[in-house]
Order: structure tokens, then sequence, then C-alpha cells
């Protein structure tokens, strides 16, 4: 406010109480423009005791300045002056009198009415008794004569004094030992000063006294001889005896003595100030004492509002009406930094529109950063992004600078980074290129952005594609980690530029890295990658998730797809086969490699076949588990091309073949003997329950090559040496011989006893014996009995006598006895009760129906 002499024409109520000179009777109301019982509240309220000559500072006049009473619904600004004339009563008495003067608070604080303008406005005179108010010229006390009384006073007793009245505490200020107490008017002056140091607001409720007798009163600043019970006792003069108010009792008492303090060491004057909280006119309750505080901070606006702000404080309202104060052009970057980022916080956009500096983004960055790096900051700087996002429109670039800001911040936390940029980009949709270069060129942060990609669960490959082709870009190749792996998986390098511990880095990274890795190879046609994995996606096909590995493979690498590499092909086959024997437990059936049985280009067997020695090198788990399934449930001349490499090159598979064979062979040998090798043929022989194999494998080679009878004779010499059949070896013949014919099957027999005399007729004993030779037999039992008959007649035409007559055959001859055959070792191959049905046996063979 002004510190200028202006004078304000105020309307007061008035009364007059007192007695005329000589009268006995009691005192009573001489004149006034105020209703006698409202004029009877603020005496009572005034009153304090009975003038005593014997108190040397206790003369009068006594003034006493209210600012509401009982029974008064509204503040005022109101005097009551005690006065005597000299005058004596009756009975010789004195002759008080007490004049009112009441001023309502609205014109009074409009006014900035003080105590000491009022008392010195006041009439000394009793007015015309016929007016209802009389005129008040009051002049303004100036801030500046208010400040030099404080001063003098000294502003730290003062203000302790202020500080005590805030917390609602009675003083009494007494003289110093030997002294005396100023005169009546400078003592209104010293009520003033001490109350100029409270907002003006606070007059609603302050009420002060020149002097009081020693009655009870409420009135809150005194004078006194010495304080009375319940009041604090503030010695005038104190900085020259040394002594000082009472401290405050309360936090914001003490908070506001120490603002008073503070602030005044601020300035260099006390007018400043008094100005200041002279201007907070809004009346301000007793009971709200913080509103007293907000009024006193006023004062350094600015620097309250940034210390409330730097505290962890601050109000919404005190913000915006510095920023519209001084507006932003008007204020430091330090101070912008907090007032900004604080409207940011607490305000919606709109309102940080209305403030906007070029220096917001930059600001809001550093007040995120000033932070140590923490869920809290993050959740802030996310928050600022949203906010900037929804004033793009205005500010074009504002939020490219402020997150850009954030994110290549030096020494922040590497995964509050990459936190930053991988939401900023999947929420807000946003990229940055100077924020990639950081994720590019920084490990820490790079694995930490990958770990927050995995744990999104999106599968939204989209910003990983994004980096990798930044980095392509900015590099021309990849860096070394899981990046470059990741460079697979989109397409943009080829599998022979990674090493194992870029796939490690990426397949480390999460539980569910192999997952996503496999989805992001079946979506971008790199089926390479399954190679690259080997080692993880072996250890998911064993434990962790065998189901969805074969889901996910068949999808990667899917069997028959054109231009499948070989290498790929083998390892997707390997894998499924162990996920396939997981998820079956170990028991049968194992998966074939569907894989290899679709690849048609000449020699893909090869490499195949290559990839396949590869994996099942050092492990003999895996080396059994592969041939399983490379063997199946029925040949395939693929599947035997590798299974005859992997035996060429690694010796020691043979046997793993063989015992796999063996069991196959036992089941259902005709489906296999014919693609067996001659090699393993013979390693089958040097097993005790396969002797009977190659004898077998023999017979069905010559008799598919069309062998004549000499030949296959040899061969079945060879395969009995002992003249008896094997079971299996009879089997292959019974459908051999069926096919050629009776005429042939003697001729047969005729060669086997030439070369092998009886085994000939031991043939015939064989086939006699076995039911499921049945036909044969009755074939050959024609055969024979038509020769017979020929012979006879041959010899009946030599003139040879006939020895007897042939009978002709059974129309259905009766199987021959079952003797024991001589083969006694175990036989595995008899056939089974279904082998036995006519025609079943040699239907499944390959020679077929004769």
């Amino acid at each position: 406010m002004s510190d200028g002499p202006e004078t304000h024409r105020l309307s007061a109520d008035w009364s007059v109480v007192g007695k005329y000179p000589g009268q006995t009777m009691g005192y009573e109301v001489l004149g006034g423009s105020l209703p006698s019982d409202r004029a009877e509240r603020y005496y009572w309220g005034a009153a304090t005791g009975t003038p005593d000559d014997r108190e040397a500072d206790g003369g009068l006049p006594w003034r006493v300045f209210l600012s509401g009473v009982p029974g008064e619904s509204r503040s005022a600004c109101t005097l009551v002056e005690t006065t005597w004339d000299g005058s004596a009563d009756g009975t010789g008495a004195p002759c008080y009198t007490w004049r009112l003067l009441v001023v309502d608070w609205i014109p009074a604080s409009t006014a900035r009415l003080t105590w000491t303008a009022l008392d010195r406005a006041a009439p000394r005179t009793q007015p015309d008794p016929a007016e209802t108010a009389v005129a008040v010229d009051a002049a303004r006390t100036t801030a500046g004569e208010l400040a030099d009384a404080v001063d003098r006073l000294g502003f730290d007793w003062a203000a302790g004094i202020a500080a005590l009245l805030l917390e609602g505490r009675q003083v009494a200020v007494v003289p110093a030992p030997g002294a005396r107490l100023p005169d009546t008017d400078d003592r209104v002056l010293i009520l003033d000063a001490v109350c100029s140091l409270l907002p003006y607001g606070c007059r609603a409720w302050l009420s002060a006294a020149t002097w009081t007798g020693q009655s009870e009163h409420r009135l809150m600043l005194v004078f006194a001889t010495a304080a009375r019970t319940g009041q604090a006792e503030a010695r005038l003069g104190a900085g020259a005896a040394g002594g000082t108010p009472p401290e405050p009792q309360t936090a914001v008492g003490r908070e506001y003595l120490n603002e008073l303090l503070r602030l005044r060491a601020r300035r260099e004057s006390t007018a400043e100030l008094v100005a200041h909280l002279l201007g907070a006119g809004d009346a301000i309750s007793s009971q709200d004492p913080k509103a007293a505080l907000r009024a006193l901070r006023e004062a350094d606006l600015l620097d309250s509002v940034l210390t409330e702000i730097g505290q962890g404080g601050g109000e919404l309202a005190d913000v915006t009406r510095v920023l519209d104060t001084y507006g932003p052009n008007g204020l430091t970057e330090r101070q912008l930094g907090l007032l900004l980022p604080f409207l940011a916080r607490h305000a919606p956009g709109e309102v940080l529109l209305r403030y906007w500096s070029p220096l917001t983004p930059r600001l809001l960055a550093e007040d995120v950063l000033a932070a140590r790096a923490s869920q809290a900051t993050f959740t802030r700087a996310t928050d600022y992004l949203r906010t900037l996002r929804g004033l793009e429109a205005y500010h074009p670039g504002a939020f490219e600078e402020l997150f850009t800001a954030m994110a290549t911040a030096p020494d922040q936390e590497p995964g509050w980074v990459a936190a930053l940029v991988y939401r900023t980009e999947h929420e807000l949709g946003h990229t940055s290129e100077a924020a990639d270069r950081v994720l590019i060129g920084s490990r820490e942060v790079r694995d930490a952005w990958l770990r927050t990609l995995l744990k999104d669960r999106s599968h939204d490959l989209s910003p990983l594609r994004r980096i990798v082709r930044s980095a392509l870009r900015d590099g021309g190749n990849a860096p070394a980690g899981w990046l470059r792996f990741a460079a697979v998986l989109t397409g943009d390098l080829r599998a022979g530029q990674v090493v194992e511990a870029d796939v490690g880095e990426f397949t480390d990274a999460g539980e569910d890295a192999w997952w996503i890795a496999l989805d992001a190879a079946a979506r971008n046609g790199t089926p390479a990658v399954v190679g690259l994995m080997w080692p993880r996606l072996r250890e998911v096909a064993l434990r962790t998730a065998p189901q969805l590995l074969l889901t996910e493979l068949n999808r990667v690498a899917v069997p028959g797809a054109p231009g499948l590499d070989p290498q790929v092909a083998a390892d997707a086959d390997l894998l499924c086969a162990i996920a396939g024997a997981t998820v079956h437990d170990g028991r049968r059936p194992v998966p074939t490699m569907p894989r290899l049985r679709e690849l048609t280009a000449p020699g893909a067997a090869r490499p195949y076949a290559s990839a396949v020695i590869q994996r099942i090198d050092a492990d003999p788990d895996l080396k059994r588990l592969a041939v399983e399934a490379l063997l199946g449930d029925t040949p395939d001349p693929a599947s035997w091309t590798v299974l005859t490499q992997l035996m060429k090159q690694r010796p020691s598979t043979e046997e793993v073949v063989c015992d796999s064979l063996e069991r196959r062979l036992a089941e259902d040998p005709g489906l296999w003997i014919d693609v067996l090798p001659e090699e393993l043929v013979t390693a089958f022989g040097r097993r005790q329950r396969l002797g009977w194999l190659r004898p077998v494998w023999k017979l069905r080679k010559a008799a598919l090559a069309g062998e004549d009878l000499g030949e296959l004779a040899r061969v079945i010499v060879d395969a009995c040496p002992d003249r008896n059949f094997s079971p299996p070896l009879l089997v292959e013949l019974v459908p051999l011989l069926y096919s050629r014919g009776a005429q042939a099957v003697y001729e047969l027999g005729c060669e086997l006893d030439r070369r092998a005399p009886g085994l000939g007729l031991a043939l015939y004993r064989e086939l006699g014996r076995s039911e499921w030779a049945r036909d044969l037999c009755e074939q050959l039992r024609r055969f024979s009995y038509a020769e017979m008959e020929r012979h006879h007649q041959i010899l009946s035409r030599l003139g040879a006598p006939r020895r007897g007559t042939p009978q002709p055959p059974p129309s259905r001859p009766s199987p021959p006895p079952q003797a024991a055959p001589e083969y006694h070792e175990p036989d595995p191959w008899q056939p089974s009760s279904q082998e036995r049905k006519r025609g079943k046996l040699r239907d499944r063979l390959p020679w077929g129906k004769p």
C-alpha cells in the first residue's frame, strides 16, 4: 500500500457515559447514536477496573481498542476512552467520563484504519446529542511511522509479541525495572506498531489497552504494572535490559516468528514488510492462524511460495498468483524450475499452457532428474510426458525435447532409462533417435530394455524391429550382443553373423525369451534361429514347455516348407523328438522326423545328417532318441540315407541302430528286411537272436533279383548247414515257392538234395508240418500224385510190372501230424494266429499273391 498521508472520512457511532458534577446518582448515558444496550456491551468489554492515583503509570486517560464484544455479531474498530476533567460528584468522588466510538469493520478495513489513526481522529468533545453518527476524518497511519516505532522497540521484540498474539496468548507490556512507561499517545503507537507485524485482517479479533486496572478482562495486548496469571509478560525496553518475550508455544507461532525474522533479514527496511501486512485487509479468524502465516508470506510471495514448494508443500492458488503477478518472463530460470513443474503436477494441462515458457520442457526434465531414479520419479516423468503430449498441438517439439532430455541424461540408472524409452514408445507411440543411440550404445540400458520388452508379454515386436534397424542404419552392423541376434530374428542379418554369446544374452533375459524369439522368427520367416537357440530350446523341450515348443516349431520350420534349410530341418526334427518324448513321458510313439521326409532337394539328406551328427555327439540319450525317430514305424528311404551316413561317420551309432531295429524286426520283419544294407545285416548276424537274418535277407535279395533255382538252392544250402530250416527262412520260402509253382519246388528240392543230400526232403518235411503252408502242400501233393501216375505209365510202357495204384489226393487233405521241430532255439518269429489266416502272411510280403 502507499505510504502517503491519505485521509478517509468515516461514519462512527458514538456514546458518552458519565455523570454531571455534584450529582449523587450513578453513571448514565449522557448521549450517543448507539443504542444503550449495544453501548453497554462495549463499555463492559473495555472495563478493566477503577483508576487508581497510586499507580504512577496508571494515570488517565485510559484507551481501550476493541474489535468485538460478546453479543455483537460483527467486528468493528472501536475506541473506549476513560477521562477525568477534575470534577467530582455529590459525594466528592471523581466524575469519570467514558467515550465510545465505533466504526464498522468494512469501512474501517477498507481505509486500513489503525488504532493510532482512530485515536487521533476521535473527537475529544461531546458531539451534538441530536447527531445519530459522527463523521471522523482519519488520516491513514503510514507504514513508515509504524515501522519506525517497531524499529525503536526492536524488531525481534515486537515480532515475538506478534507471534504470541497469533497463538491467542494475552500479553502484558510492563516497564523495565526502575523505568516509566511512555505517555498514552506513545503507548497507542506502540500497541499499533506491534500489531502492524500481523496482517491487518487480524484486527478483526485483536484488542488492546493503554492501561488496565485490577479487574479481569479479555484484552489481548495491554500495558500493566505486571503480568497477571495466564498472561505473557513482555518488558518494554527489553533490548537494553537483555530480556526477550516468551517463545511461542505452537508450531504456527514459531513458524510465523521465523518467517517474520527471515523476511526482515531480506529487506533493507521494516516499512516494506509493514506496508505489506497493512495491505492484507481480508478478515482473518482467530481460529485460523495459518491464514495469517500465508498472508505474511505473501509479503515475500515469490520466495515463500518457492520455499513451500521446495519443502514439498505449496498451494496451487499461490503459485498461479505468483505467475499472474510476475509472468513467466519476469521470473528467473531457477524460480520457473520450481513453479512450472509444480503446475505440471497439480494442474490440468491448460493451466500449464497459460503460463508456458520456452524453458518448460527442459525444466520439467531437470525436475525429474534432480532426484534419484525411483518408481516415484518414473511416474512423474511419464505424467509430464502425457501432459506435454496433450499440448503438442500448441507447442510442437516440446514433448520430444522433454523425452530426449530425460532419456539421454548422463549417469541415469539404466533400468529407469530403458523403461522410459519402452513405455514412451509402447503407450505414447513416440521414439527419439537420440534415445535410440543411448539404448544401442549402452549395454546396461540395452539389456534392461530387452527385459522390459520381454516382461510386457504383448509379443509386439515392432519396437525390437525398429531398434535393430536403427542400429544397422547408424553403424552398418548391429553391435555385439543380443541386438545382433535380434537382427537375425527380424531378418536383417544372417544366422552366420551371430555368435553363441549373442543368443545367450537374448534367451537369458527372460523366461519366455525363447518363445518370443520363435514367434518373431515365425512372423519374419527366419527359421535359422532354431539352430542358434539350440541349447535353450533343448532345455525347454526336456523340462519347461515341450508342448508349446512343438506348436511353435511347427510355425517356425513348417514341414515341407519351400526352401527349408536341411540343417534347420534337422534341428527342428530333433527338438520335436525330444519334446514329443517328454510329452509322452518316454513312452512310444516317438515322433518321426517329418521335415526330413519332406526334403525333396537332391543331396538334402547329407547336410541334414551332418546337423544330426553335430547334435548327438557326446549325448548318448539324444543319439538313441534320434535313431528311434529316424527309424519311425515304417521304413523311409530318406531316413535310411541319414542313418547310413550316421553309421559311416560315427561307427558307434551302428550299435544303437541295431538295438532299435532288433525290436522292429521282432515285431514285423518283412517290413524292414528289404531296406537293410549288407553291412548292417552282417552286424545283425553277430547277434544270437538274429542269426537267421542274413540267410533270409539273401533269399529275399535273390528272389527279388529273379535268380534261378540253382542260386536259390545255393542260398538255402548256406542257410541250413545242419539240414534245419529256421522259421523265418521258412516264412520267406512259402510264398516264394507258392509263386514259382509245384514243378519249381520239385526241381528246387532235387537241386537241394544234389548240393546237400537230404536237404530237399527236409524242406518237404518242414512244409508238411506247417499249418500255414497248407495251400502249398496241397499243390505239391497233387503235383506228386500226377508225377507218380505219369511214372507208372512210363514204367508200364517200359514193361515194368505195376506195383500199386496211386490214390488221388483228398479233396481237402488233413494236415500232417505236428511233430516237434528240430530247430530248438526260442523262436520269436512263430506267426501269430492272425498271420495263420489264409493268405494273410502272403499278402503282406513283397511277392504278393500267386
